[in-house]
């Protein structure tokens, strides 16, 4: 429980309205470390915030580094049972698409084998699985429990899993294989053991190929994801035709678009939360201790300056040749028709302005994501000045420290003095009384 003071009683004097109001006048020192702490607080608050932003931009810019992600295509098909989707690789076309067989797996169930799972399964013999020129023999004991055979059969090695099945009275082993396609058939060799894999009624798919024709053209797939058939375009079949699908492949500017819109709005969230934060032409800066910062400005010069290089040579060959053009505040603003006649003229070169050729030449949007990288690594910019900030919080927690026990000090001393005073008043008051 806190001491409580009566200052005064002997003078008459409120000393402790006097110590409060010298102590007041004191805290001057302590109010500005304490207002520096916050400001620097809410800094590296800032800073994490700009990172975030410029992870969303590293990301935008992702999305455009690579040929596939830059082709502005899409695949449509008229028939539910072929879905069809496309990439940057895809050339404009149509294709009549007919499916005869889906891919499937091997899948097949044991004969009942009890009531309960925990008991011995008295099956003595051998279990051999082969896919392909691949095999495993198991040696089945008569001890042996349903658990212990699908332990057996998951360690084998192959592309195969063992499971339990239920139907309400009797247990049973699910076989199946782990991949589609004939070349991934199970084929299954007992010797002394009755589980019944191979009687018809417990066989439920075979590995099979999916059969199709594309424009009158035999194809075959272990899969049902069709891919390399059709350049830059995959098929996911579902059911078999009864008449042929239409899948058409088109140009999709507006999907490349919405990509370039995503690019242009998060470098603008970036460049205009450094502006806000440290301030900008007109702006006074949001916080003091980001005023006019260096880290913040080479963050918005090294962005601006990876913009608007050049990319091999000819008519497009920068990102404002293509559309994304730069206001005078370091922001980014998107010509819709400047891009769309770039797009007309040469989509190629348009691709080659952000994604390179995917090998030895690199594209902008290669550049910018490489550079956002390297600013949010852990040695990075935003990292390393987050850094200093911390340290700086951390000296200006402890002079606050230090202000607080001047402070304490102070009102120790002060209140001894007046207390001091106060006895002296109460005894030259009570000498005066008694010669009056």
């Amino acid at each position: 429980m806190p001491a409580i003071t009566f200052g005064g009683v002997g003078s008459g004097i409120d000393t402790e309205t006097i110590i409060s109001g010298l102590i007041s006048a004191s805290k001057g020192p302590l109010t500005r470390v304490q207002d520096q702490g916050s400001q620097t607080q809410s800094a590296i608050s800032s800073m994490s915030d700009i990172g975030n932003l410029l992870s969303r931009f590293k990301d935008a810019v992702s999305a455009l580094d690579t040929i596939s992600e830059v082709g502005s295509f899409s695949a449509a098909s008229d028939s539910k049972a072929v879905v069809a989707t496309a990439s940057g690789a895809a050339q404009p076309g149509s294709f009549k698409i007919t499916v005869s067989q889906l891919a499937s797996a091997y899948k097949s169930y044991s004969n009942p084998l009890g009531t309960q799972p925990g008991q011995q399964l008295n099956q003595s013999g051998s279990l051999t699985l082969a896919i392909g020129d691949k095999s495993a023999n198991l040696n089945i004991a008569a001890t042996d429990t349903l658990d212990a055979v699908i332990t057996k059969i998951n360690g084998s090695g192959l592309r195969v899993s063992a499971s339990s099945f239920f139907d309400g009275s009797q247990y049973r082993l699910q076989l199946r294989g782990l991949d589609s396609g004939a070349s991934n058939n199970v084929t299954v060799t007992e010797n002394g053991t009755t589980f019944g894999f191979n009687t018809a009624a417990n066989v439920k798919s075979t590995g099979k190929d999916a059969l199709l024709k594309i424009d009158d053209f035999d194809v075959t797939s272990k899969t049902n994801q069709v891919t390399g058939a059709i350049s830059g375009v995959t098929l996911a079949l579902t059911e078999i035709t009864t008449t042929p699908a239409t899948v058409t492949v088109s140009s999709d500017s507006a999907g490349f678009q919405t990509k370039l819109k995503t690019l242009v709005d998060t470098y603008n969230s970036v460049v205009n939360r450094i502006h806000t934060d440290a301030g900008f032409g007109s702006i006074k800066a949001a916080n003091p201790q980001l005023s006019g910062d260096s880290v913040l400005r080479g963050i918005t010069n090294r962005l601006s300056g990876a913009l608007t290089q050049t990319v091999g040579t000819g008519k497009f060959n920068t990102l404002r040749s293509i559309g994304i053009e730069m206001n005078n505040n370091g922001t980014l603003k998107l010509n819709t028709a400047s891009l769309e006649a770039a797009l007309a003229a040469d989509p190629e070169a348009v691709t080659r302005v952000l994604a390179g050729d995917d090998k030895n030449t690199k594209g902008l949007a290669d550049n910018l994501a490489t550079l956002a990288t390297d600013m949010l690594s852990a040695k990075g910019s935003v990292q390393a000045r987050k850094d200093g900030l911390a340290a700086r919080q951390k000296s200006l927690t402890d002079r606050a420290a230090i202000e607080q026990k001047r402070l304490d000090r102070m009102e120790e001393i002060l209140r001894k003095q007046f207390t001091q005073m106060d006895g002296e008043v109460a005894k030259a008051k009570a000498a005066g009384n008694s010669l009056g």
